[in-house]
């Protein structure tokens, strides 16, 4: 894979001005499944550790981390933070702009924001409820995410290049949430996410950092960067 290193840097960690650390000193992470995944988009500069050494791949990624990290690779910009527009997001929220553009551009499912509202006031929307940033994000809620940002980063003469969603192989696809059920399908047959080595999508857990990487490599591959 080829990654340019024009991309915007994606950080795996909570702290966005982390430096980036490269995937040669990852002791933690020999042998693990994405180790490979890891080594290239930490070569090319997309992806950085916790530290040094160590990258924790089975770790917990947020909501607002993975939002955050998806706009990045679809090279989506952030928006200005407007005060009482933003769900429960504060200015002092390192996220705040991640989620402000993304609740602009209609890129957060209204499933994943509890109480959801959004009502028109002078000609603008004004979002109610809350997206809880600092939540682990689950990998149904990761998945019709990155659906979401990869269609919107089309342009309008390239929406052929969606697939149409095929039925899911998985044993628990009845666990999938009804309102992620489409993004989960479409995320599926487009090749940005995948199942389990047991035959499940296992839509309710909590995502890791070597998920949300492999997820972030998928996107990149689907547009060819």
């Amino acid at each position: 894979m080829n990654i340019k290193r024009t991309v915007t840097a994606i950080v795996l960690t909570v702290a966005v001005t982390a430096p980036a650390a490269y995937a040669a000193n990852f002791a933690d992470i020999r042998g693990h499944w994405a180790e490979h995944i890891i080594n290239t988009l930490a070569n090319a500069g997309v992806v950085s550790g916790v530290s040094e050494t160590a990258f924790n791949p089975d770790g917990i990624v947020t909501r607002a981390e993975f939002l955050r990290m998806a706009l990045g690779a679809a090279e989506i910009e952030e928006a200005t933070y407007r005060n009482g527009e933003c769900l429960d997001v504060r200015a002092n929220d390192w996220f705040a702009p991640y989620v402000q553009s993304a609740l602009d551009k209609g890129l957060i499912p209204e499933g994943m924001i509890s109480g959801y509202s959004a009502e028109i006031e002078d000609n603008k929307v004004i979002f109610g409820g809350e997206f809880n940033g600092n939540t682990p994000i689950k990998r149904e809620e990761m998945a019709y995410i990155t659906q979401s940002v990869y269609q919107y980063s089309l342009r309008e003469g390239d929406l052929q290049k969606l697939e149409t969603p095929i039925d899911m192989p998985f044993a628990d696809v009845s666990t999938i949430s009804l309102w992620a059920i489409d993004g989960v399908k479409y995320a599926y047959t487009n090749e940005l996410i995948f199942g389990m080595k047991d035959g499940n999508f296992a839509p309710q857990e909590t995502a890791t950092r070597a998920q949300a990487a492999s997820i972030i490599n998928n996107l990149l591959k689907k547009r060819g960067v």
